[in-house]
């Protein structure tokens, strides 16, 4: 569509302005007022379908306007129902107005406006022409007298409003086309037209148009209808050519134009005018011309030479069409290797493609090559995640097990998946598609429909001998097939190395035969045939004769995973560090060109030209390895090593490295980078450690870290920077998944060994005490924390200056620890300089000033400020999500606390609605035991509790709890914190006698950790007064309140949320004490306070006016 490209997306125009009508409307955040819409919607459309309910309303509403855009008429339906339920809401109106001039751009799918332009372009090329003179007055009054090109024309109207009930002029377009066409493109526009009629249920308003109009449509085909209501076609349209050109072209004979054009795929759809009911949707339609599904990734080229396996073809296909019910069952092709698994799902995915919406390739002999693939269907499919791993792979299987994407019939092809345990936790668990397994592991059928996949059959193997070299006789290819096992990867070798040579077959197997008592005499006993082995091995003493730089290029690849290998790895690589001639083949790209040919002269590995990439065999890989004595095996060892370092991408952390480090990483993995000693080698491994963090693949990064650990132990020894370096990143990268003992004690040897071998202000000590200090706010030590913390920010302010970034780093953290300790008035100070210098050294709109600027927005939060906090907070939210995404750390860090500013502020519905999004967010990316997930899962807990929602609070308390109680110790305040909420939660159920007895127990914790000034002391001690006062103990509950408010006016201030809610208690404390008038008195300079600070309407402030008593509540800050 060139002539509309440029413009905004109608369609996403409407339902964003639909959406933002209805959300806010009044009764929008109203569930039960919800389910009235959708009732009126059905009583004037019963075809509507059923919504998914959604807490959220802004996310139920989105349910309720795609249902009705995906079925046009209920637009009508809404319109009616809207106008009933809120006739004088001006939201109402406006979505209202929005429906009345909807457009068919907005209406229709993209696609479909393709399909009919393109039949509109064959219409008007009928004449050699692609202008239109005059448009009927009936179509468009507006363009009558105007030379538009119809195309043009179509553009217009289908831009303009579409009238409910009224037939659209760019319909009517498309009706008259078809009179004055003939033939499949006639029948192919009628086609769409009624299609699109149905679609929009405008059926009857055609018929009923059509049958009013006072010229009847022509019945002939053969010619174009005269005067001023038929259509001329010209380039540019003068006097002398109007009454000629509009019959170009035309047969009268038999009522078909043979000359037309009828757009790919376009005349298969009008060729059977009978069975209407069933031609293919849009969509099949669409797939038809392009003999592709809509989304194709990485799907290996089609095999040119691929043979028989017809049998085993239609039984897969047979299994893969039948319906399943329930979960995703996975079919399986399982065979010992060199069978030909992958290259039968090959040729299955091309003879089938057109029958699938999506089909995507997944290598998954490694759980990294599964999440780099996955990840990348999440960005091909544009699904609103940011491409790191742990966030992308979750969301891939949700769209998919959950339909919430436009490709119904997908089929996945997990490549290589030898581990039944690692690969299926990658599957969608339901949804319409299919999932393919090729395997060498026969457990697969105890989970899977499977087929086994066998060598060859004779005939097959000597029809693809035959076929690949014709001059072989047919007694000879069996001979050959014979000595081969019919094993497919053999009999492809054996062909190429007879095309290429042009031996005769009785001397090629003489020398099969010397090999294999060569391989009977080699004591190593390979795990593959003596006989396919010892055709490889005639085709390597040849390659070695020819070219051996191609051989010892093949030597260094058989280290390399069997995945493609990137032809850039080969390029600028440095001379003379692997071996001769290869080093002068890899500086010269003629002579590395001359040798990628020769490797595949003799059918040892393919060259993808498409991706430029080389692949090899895996059972290629073994006899090669299996040719190289022990010497010469490190010595291809380390080339392959020395090949990777080349390729290292730099960078972990920059996303647009990231495919780079995908491209190294399995060959990485396969050729043992950890146990490499040469320096450069060590880098790239440090490097795919930050990279898997970064990307996501915490897991994988841990498991890669340690293994790499032990070895620079092994190799370099512990106190060797090269070991104290992946040290300190190992431990960092614990502390991300939870394990906080053992990364304390690795924090703790690695500063010990840096103080002993570099002394107490090199850098790397002081990044390890950084850490440390970490490792203490992690175990509740908050206090020795910031010591460490004051320390180590000192001497880097002396050493590096306040701008460096080691002392950037450290300040941040000195904030957390300022926090952590409840003096928010140093933290504010601490922040403002940070962010300021941030600003000033990486820009306001990097992701640490951003993050910075957050920690400013949390101190004037704790500080009281509610409403200068909520606002700073929903800046900074709105600028992190602008500048990397919702799902990117400190955006979704940033979303959490913006909830928490809300409830603070007083809006709970906005707090709870953000809350409930943005610990999906994390919960997917990083699972419900992540630190970020349970302050946001305890946060939803204090919404429920503000919603009445008490059973529900409960529910996510103690889950919570437990957690917090399992991550970071019973005694850590952040689980004193969880459960001092919980308690909350049981008094008002009314369980006081339990929320009495946790307060109390963990009072006492908080006072030998945290000491009697802290906050969260504060806080539990006031809900502890309210359970004394609920258990008639007024008394005590006076004295706690006193003593409570005194200590939290001093430290937090007389107008602090905090210290106004203690002191509306202790008024109700007096009340029932009968000190009536000290209790009006301080009730009265307490409700001003409330007034001043907080604002006449909010919760805080309304509870106080009714005497209610003050519930406080803690929210866990970031360690």
């Amino acid at each position: 569509m060139s002539e509309v490209a440029g413009r905004r997306d109608p369609a996403t125009e409407l339902r964003m302005g639909l959406v933002d009508a209805l959300v806010s409307l009044p009764f929008a955040s109203s569930l039960a007022d919800r389910r009235l819409l959708i009732t009126l919607i059905r009583q004037d459309s019963e075809s509507f379908p059923d919504v998914r309910e959604r807490p959220e309303a802004r996310l139920h509403i989105i349910g309720i306007v795609i249902a009705c855009l995906e079925h046009p008429p209920s637009l009508r339906a809404l319109h009616s129902a809207l106008r009933a339920m809120a006739p004088e809401e001006a939201a109402a109106r406006r979505a209202c107005r929005l429906i009345e001039t909807a457009s068919l751009a907005g209406l229709l799918p993209d696609i479909e406006i393709r399909r009919a332009r393109e039949l509109l372009k064959s219409a008007a090329d009928l004449s050699g022409a692609a202008r239109w003179r005059s448009v009927p007055a009936e179509v468009s009054p507006s363009l009558v007298d105007r030379s538009v090109g119809i195309l043009h024309a179509f553009d217009q109207l289908v831009a303009e409003p579409a009238t409910p009930a009224v037939l659209p002029p760019a319909l009517l377009l498309v009706s008259r086309a078809a009179e004055v066409t003939s033939g499949p493109l006639a029948a192919a526009l009628r086609r769409w037209l009624h299609e699109q009629l149905d679609f929009l249920g405008l059926g009857e308003a055609y018929h009923e148009q059509s049958s009013d109009s006072e010229e009847p449509p022509a019945s002939g085909r053969g010619s174009l209808p005269d005067a001023e209501n038929r259509f001329v076609a010209g380039e540019e349209v003068s006097g002398h050519e109007s009454g000629t050109a509009g019959q170009a072209n035309i047969s009268s004979q038999s009522g078909v134009d043979r000359s037309v054009v009828v757009p790919a795929g376009l005349e298969r759809r009008g060729a059977d005018e009978e069975d209407r009911d069933n031609m293919p949707s849009a969509t099949s339609t669409a797939r038809i011309a392009d003999q592709l599904p809509q989304v194709w990734g990485d799907v290996p080229p089609r095999n040119p030479n691929f043979t028989g396996r017809q049998i085993l073809l239609d039984r897969l296909h047979a299994d893969l069409r039948v319906a399943r019910e329930t979960a995703v069952l996975p079919q399986a092709l399982h065979g010992m290797g060199g069978v030909g698994k992958s290259q039968v799902a090959i040729e299955y995915v091309h003879r089938h493609s057109r029958e699938y919406d999506l089909i995507w390739w997944i290598p998954a002999e490694q759980p990294g090559q599964i999440l780099a693939s996955l990840t990348k269907l999440a960005q091909r499919l544009n699904l609103d995640v940011s491409p790191e791993a742990n966030s992308a792979v979750p969301a891939v299987q949700e769209a998919l097990s959950t339909g919430k994407i436009p490709y119904q019939e997908w089929l996945l092809v997990f490549d290589n998946a030898e581990s039944l345990q690692e690969v299926r936790a990658y599957f969608p668990t339901g949804g319409a598609g299919k999932i393919l397994v090729t395997s060498r592991n026969p457990e697969w059928r105890a989970v899977a429909r499977a087929l086994e996949v066998d060598v060859f059959t004779r005939d097959e193997s000597k029809r693809f001998l035959t076929t690949r070299t014709p001059e072989l006789s047919e007694h000879d290819a069996d001979r050959l097939a014979e000595a081969l096992g019919d094993l497919p990867l053999a009999v492809e070798q054996a062909a190429a190395w007879h095309a290429a040579t042009g031996m005769p077959v009785d001397e090629y197997l003489r020398l099969l035969e010397d090999k294999r008592i060569e391989l009977l005499d080699d004591t190593s006993s390979p795990d593959y045939q003596i006989s396919v082995a010892a055709a490889w091995n005639v085709s390597l003493d040849k390659l070695e004769e020819v070219n051996l730089a191609a051989l010892q290029l093949l030597q260094v690849c058989s280290f390399f995973a069997p995945e493609p290998i990137s032809r850039g790895f080969f390029a600028g690589s440095p001379p003379s560090l692997i071996a001769d001639p290869l080093d002068e083949t890899l500086r010269d790209p003629i002579k590395l060109g001359r040798a990628i040919r020769d490797i595949q002269r003799y059918a040892l590995a393919r060259f993808d030209h498409r991706n430029n990439t080389l692949q090899m065999h895996r059972l290629v890989q073994a006899v090669l390895v299996g040719r190289l004595n022990g010497l010469q095996r490190d010595q291809m060892r380390r080339g392959a090593h020395t090949l990777l370092a080349n390729a290292n991408p730099h960078s972990p952390a920059r996303r647009t490295r990231w495919a780079g480090y995908q491209a190294v990483r399995p060959h990485a993995m396969a050729s043992r980078i950890v146990e490499s000693d040469d320096p450069i080698v060590q880098e790239l491994v440090y490097e795919m450690v930050e990279f898997l963090y970064h990307w996501g693949d915490h897991e994988g990064c841990l498991e890669f870290a340690e293994e790499a650990y032990r070895h620079r132990l092994r190799i370099f020894g512990e106190d060797s920077g090269q070991a104290l370096r992946l040290a300190r990143y190992l431990g960092f990268v614990r502390t991300v998944l939870g394990h906080y003992r053992e990364a304390d004690e690795l924090f703790r040897r690695t500063l010990a060994l840096h103080v002993e071998q570099f002394g107490e202000e090199d850098e790397g000590t002081l990044e390890a005490k950084m850490m440390v200090a970490y490792s203490h706010r992690t175990a509740g030590r908050f206090a020795e924390s910031r010591e460490l913390d004051e320390e180590v920010y000192a001497v880097c302010c002396r050493i590096f200056g306040r701008d460096d970034p080691v002392t950037l780093r450290s300040a941040n953290n000195l904030g957390v620890s300022y926090r952590l300790t409840g003096d928010f008035a140093a933290a504010r100070r601490q922040d403002e300089e940070t962010y300021q210098r941030r600003c000033e050294v990486l820009g306001s709109d990097d992701v640490e000033t951003l993050s910075a600027l957050h920690n400013l927005a949390i101190d004037i939060r704790e500080l009281g400020l509610y409403v200068e906090s909520r606002r700073r907070q929903e800046e900074t939210y709105r600028s992190t999500v602008s500048a990397f995404g919702l799902d990117n750390p400190t955006a979704m860090r940033a979303g959490r606390n913006l909830a928490v500013a809300r409830r603070k502020a007083g809006d709970h519905t906005g707090a709870r609605a953000l809350n409930e999004e943005v610990r999906e967010r994390l919960r997917r990316r990083y699972g419900e035991d992540h630190p970020d997930t349970m302050a946001a899962t305890l946060s939803l807990a204090v919404d429920l509790r503000d919603d009445n929602k008490l059973e529900a609070a409960r529910s996510f308390g103690e889950v919570t709890v437990d957690r917090y109680r399992r991550k970071l110790g019973a005694k850590h305040p952040h689980t004193l914190s969880a459960r001092a909420n919980l308690a909350v939660v049981l008094r008002l159920l009314g369980d006081v006698g339990a929320a009495h007895d946790s307060n109390r127990e963990i009072l006492e914790l908080l006072l030998a950790a945290l000491g009697p000034d802290h906050n969260v002391t504060l806080i539990c001690a006031t809900n502890l007064a309210s359970d004394l006062f609920v258990l008639n103990q007024a008394q005590e509950a006076y004295e706690l309140d006193t003593d409570t408010h005194g200590r939290s006016a001093r430290v937090l201030g007389a107008d602090h949320p905090s210290t106004l809610a203690v002191a509306a208690n202790l008024s109700l404390d007096l009340r029932a004490l009968d000190r009536e008038q000290a209790a009006e008195l301080l009730y009265a300079d307490t409700m001003t306070r409330f007034r001043k600070t907080l604002g006449d309407r909010h919760p805080a402030t309304l509870n106080a006016a009714q005497n209610l008593r003050a519930d406080c509540d803690v929210d866990p800050l970031g360690l």
